[in-house]
């Protein structure tokens, strides 16, 4: 029977470890965890799992295993599998999932790349770092990608090969599968040189089979590395884990895992507008090729994009005057130019309107209810009006007369954050459930409203829909909100746990 411990001295398998590695000049993991991947994904991408095969049946071939080789390897495999699947189960059960979602993108690449060496270190001599050749799913960018949700669903997608009853459990790929059962590149040259006793076998079946389990093997020891470097930073209080370890404990559940949802809807890279049209290449009809300014690129490495010559003719008049000279754009939505170009949440978009004093700071009184869309209705654009004219009011209500009635919020906290959700209210028509929640509890009892009045004003001013939204947020809070609102939730949680949060929301939309 053949062994996967180290090869001996002059045993025809002792070259083979290091192979791929060494025939592709990969850099050392050790010397360089980030350089040796990059040079990894940089061949996975330039070739073909059959290039990978070739290279190792240059000094292996399925000869050298037996079947009852396989029938072990297959068991250590599934067992192994068995344990990871139980190890991974815990990452949504223990908050895991939400401490890597708020980690920074250089924390996140950190925690990869230990448990990539982990997985070389765990790797049998037989295969040794070249198991990272059969793996082209292992790539950081993806892993990065919507904020960290990449390597989160590359998680749920190995929990759900590992605990499947199916046998033998392999990871789906197509690109490594295409290297099943081809014949062996080596085996005419090896039928003219060696004695008959000793001729390589013509097919790589088996080969194939024993590099797909080690690559398994690789993949668990990869996400089961990677997932305890998460866990022993967050445990030990780390420097890199020390603002979500405070937002995690001073937050409840909900605040967290709505803060790690918003990151999943950040863009990962900037859009491509129309300086001119403002359109990106979806909104237009035809599919249409981006030109850029060529003095800009060519003068200032800069980038203007134009969907057409004729959108280039119409903004000349306006791009001439810092053509070549400056720097400019308008900064369009979503763009490079816009510093938020990341957000995609339109309360975010609301939020980046706000004015700020010269340190940076927004004071509740300033947030205003933002510029109108035209979509307001006639009640919503009264309360517009009044509220313009009473920055110090939070909200007007009436009576079933008629009457005004002021609401101001003394909490800074609460009143911020029952400002900005006022204004997604007003803009894009978001949020109307929780304004309506807050205010049906601040006015529960008070002298000439009730429930009925306020609902039939909100319904006047945001749609007849409102008590709907309503119910269903009061259905689907969630427990450990208590007696508190959406509103009141959100600004207490912040304000536990606010440099921290305003540190992990700085990262995620200035990447």
């Amino acid at each position: 029977m053949a062994s996967v411990s180290p090869a001996v001295e002059n045993s025809p398998v002792d070259p083979l470890s290091p192979l791929l590695s060494k025939k592709f000049n990969i850099t050392d993991i050790k010397e360089d965890p980030l350089k040796w991947n990059k040079d990894w994904e940089a061949v996975i991408a330039s070739s073909s799992a059959a290039d990978m095969l070739k290279g190792i049946c240059r000094t292996l071939d399925d000869s050298f295993f037996t079947s009852d080789d396989l029938v072990g390897f297959h068991s250590t495999l599934r067992k192994f599998q068995e344990d990871i699947a139980q190890d991974l189960c815990f990452v949504s059960e223990h908050k895991l999932d939400v401490v890597w979602l708020l980690l920074n993108a250089s924390e996140q690449r950190r925690h990869i790349l230990e448990g990539l060496k982990k997985a070389c270190e765990a790797s049998p001599p037989l295969w040794g770092d070249d198991c990272r050749a059969f793996c082209p799913e292992i790539a950081i960018s993806n892993f990065l990608s919507q904020g960290g949700k990449g390597f989160l669903d590359f998680l749920s997608r190995t929990l759900e090969v590992f605990e499947s009853s199916k046998t033998p459990a392999f990871l789906p790929n197509t690109w490594w599968e295409q290297a099943s059962d081809l014949p062996n590149a080596w085996w005419n040259e090896a039928s003219n040189e060696l004695p008959p006793t000793e001729q390589r076998s013509r097919s790589t079946r088996i080969v194939f089979e024993v590099a797909t389990i080690a690559r398994n093997q690789f993949i668990g020891n990869f996400v089961l590395s990677s997932v305890n470097s998460i866990a022993h930073d967050f445990v030990n209080h780390s420097e890199g884990m020390k603002d979500v370890r405070d937002v995690v404990d001073n937050s409840d559940g909900y605040f967290t895992r709505s803060l790690a949802s918003f990151k999943t809807e950040l863009r990962d890279k900037p859009l491509i507008r129309c300086e001119n049209c403002t359109k990106i290449q979806e909104e237009i009809e035809q599919a249409a090729r981006f030109m850029v300014c060529g003095t800009c690129k060519s003068k200032l490495a800069f980038e203007v994009h134009y969907c057409s010559r004729t959108c280039q003719k119409q903004d000349w008049p306006v791009h001439k005057r810092a053509c070549g000279k400056n720097k400019v754009s308008k900064g369009l939505s979503g763009t490079k130019g816009d510093r938020f170009w990341a957000c995609t949440d339109p309360i975010t978009d609301i939020m980046c309107t706000f004015p700020r004093s010269q340190d940076g700071t927004i004071a509740p009184r300033d947030i205003g209810i933002g510029p109108s869309t035209g979509k307001r209705s006639p009640a919503a654009e009264r309360q517009a009006e009044m509220l313009e004219a009473n920055k110090d009011v939070d909200y007007f209500l009436f009576t079933a007369s008629g009457e005004p009635l002021c609401l101001v919020i003394d909490d800074s906290a609460v009143k911020m954050t029952f400002r900005i959700m006022r204004a997604s209210v007003m803009m894009p028509d978001i949020g109307v459930e929780a304004l309506a929640e807050y205010i049906l509890k601040c006015t529960s009892g008070h002298p000439g409203l009730s429930r009925d009045i306020i609902l039939k004003q909100l319904c006047a001013e945001y749609g007849d829909d409102t008590p709907q939204k309503l119910a269903k947020l009061e259905r689907d809070k969630p427990p450990g909100m208590g007696s508190d609102t959406f509103i009141e939730s959100i600004a207490k949680n912040f304000s536990r746990s606010r440099y921290q949060s305003l540190r992990i929301f700085g990262d995620m939309i200035s990447p």
